[in-house]
């Protein structure tokens, strides 16, 4: 499927640069309806780069179909399971944020294993969690 990597302001290797990594992109996420799965919705990731002036978000399209997009809208819907890190859609957000001379981060995200980032030229420097918000 088709990625995307949204910026905001400029940066050098050496900079520390804010990043969002979401997935799964969905017109869910978008619209930011439902119930969120996620520890950064969306529209809250990307306020939060836009403020900051400087970073990234790599929206991940785990594909989606029709039907379970379907499901999620209805009332009562329950939440989506959390699927395990597919390390093939991790290397691809890696290799994103190389292209984008991203090097040094922090992740909006509660901090959780994930395979080593040196491999890619990457490091992680510290998470950011989210505000707390008034519930919808």
């Amino acid at each position: 499927g088709t990625h995307l990597a949204l910026t905001v302001g400029t940066w050098s290797e050496t900079d520390e640069v804010l990043v969002r990594v979401h997935e799964p992109l969905s017109v869910m996420d978008l619209l930011d309806i439902g119930t969120c799965t996620h520890t950064w919705p969306l529209p809250q990731a990307l306020h939060t780069l836009q403020t900051a002036g400087r970073g990234v978000a790599v929206l991940l399209n785990a594909g989606e179909d029709t039907g379970s997009i379907v499901q999620r809208m209805l009332p009562g819907a329950p939440r989506p399971a959390k699927s395990p890190m597919d390390l093939r859609t991790y290397g691809i957000g890696a290799q994103i944020l190389r292209d984008l001379n991203v090097r040094r981060m922090t992740l909006l995200g509660q901090p959780r294993p994930m395979p080593s980032m040196t491999g890619y030229s990457l490091e992680v420097v510290g998470h950011r969690a989210a505000p707390e918000t008034e519930p919808r």
